[in-house]
């Protein structure tokens, strides 16, 4: 990967917690995120993927600055957010955006669409109502949403328009990177489509980095430039889309594509049961995490931790990635 047009670098990422295990009992330390690095692009899309619990979410709070990471370098257009002043963040938090889950959880009830379209620009811009309005409007065509639509609240739209107005706001102020956490997981399968289309619209009209989180493996692939798996708090396989698809090469991501739905099965294709669920974060396994549920899984992997390295154009953390796969 280059860094010559990076909008957003991580290095060594963390976040940790301090969790709580009872009165008389110290406190334990959860590790939801712990070594991530990566480079995005401007006008790319970096894909996040792995089981709930895995780490994504925790990952788009730290990019987005709605919590510190605990450990490692976060630079956001060059700045770094560690040290940053006021006057700083205040302009980093006009660089990232974010598009969540549920589009009516983040929209007001009780303000008009139109008021809240507006407010980023309320906010960080010295425009007049007018001219707030005019932008409000465009970005609103943009997104394929009607000028009448200006004056209605959040709950006269449907799931679908509700992600539009979402997306609309979080483009306001042209950012440079907007993470997107599961974006479409709420909507019907017909609508999801439509959404998708207009995020890749909206990235190629303003060359937005994108951090597209999700579960969906067969949504990724229509969007992802390159694609990130993380399992319990750490990467385990990354490289470019095409590669991950076509040859993944940790065990991990070959079960979560082969559970991955597909209108035309590949007859020959065999199906990777993972055995167990996700270990528990407040204790877990030595050595690699996945190793417990993992078939190819060798006593090294239970005393060894393995380190992302690079193997046929991506980084992969698995001791046996090239005897497993020929």
């Amino acid at each position: 990967m280059t860094a010559d047009n990076s909008v957003l670098r991580a290095r060594d990422l963390a976040r940790h917690y301090s969790v709580s295990r009872g009165l008389f009992k110290p406190s334990a330390n959860v590790q939801a995120l712990n070594g991530v690095s990566f480079d995005l692009q401007a006008g790319k899309t970096l894909a996040v993927v792995g089981e709930s619990g895995c780490g994504k979410s925790t990952l788009a709070r730290a990019l987005t600055l709605i919590e510190e990471p605990s450990a490692g370098s976060l630079q956001i257009a060059g700045q770094e957010v560690a040290g940053a002043n006021q006057a700083q963040r205040k302009q980093l938090r006009r660089d990232v955006q974010m598009v969540f889950q549920n589009p009516y959880a983040s929209l007001n009830p009780r303000q008009k669409i139109g008021d809240q379209l507006a407010e980023p620009l309320l906010i960080n811009t010295p425009l007049s109502r007018a001219e707030r309005r005019e932008r409000v409007q465009a970005m609103m065509q943009q997104v394929g949403l009607r000028p009448e639509h200006y004056q209605r609240y959040p709950h006269m739209f449907s799931g679908g328009q509700r992600q539009r107005i979402a997306l609309a706001r979080a483009m306001m102020l042209q950012p440079k990177v907007l993470v997107a956490d599961e974006p479409t997981s709420a909507l019907d399968v017909s609508i999801q489509a439509q959404v998708l289309n207009l995020f890749m619209d909206l990235q190629e009209e303003f060359d937005t980095g994108y951090v597209f989180i999700s579960h969906n493996l067969a949504v990724v692939r229509h969007v992802a430039d390159e694609v990130l798996v993380m399992y319990l708090g750490r990467p385990v396989e990354m490289g470019a889309s095409e590669l991950i698809y076509s040859r993944p090469l940790h065990p991990y991501t070959q079960a979560l594509l082969s559970a991955t739905p597909s209108i035309r099965p590949a007859p020959n294709k065999p199906k990777i049961k993972i055995a167990g669920e996700l270990p528990n974060p407040l204790a877990p396994p030595s050595g690699c995490a996945f190793h417990q549920r993992c078939p190819h899984a060798s006593p090294r992997c239970s005393a060894e931790r393995p380190e992302l390295r690079l193997l046929d154009a991506r980084q992969v953390a698995c001791h046996h990635a090239e005897t497993i796969n020929g």
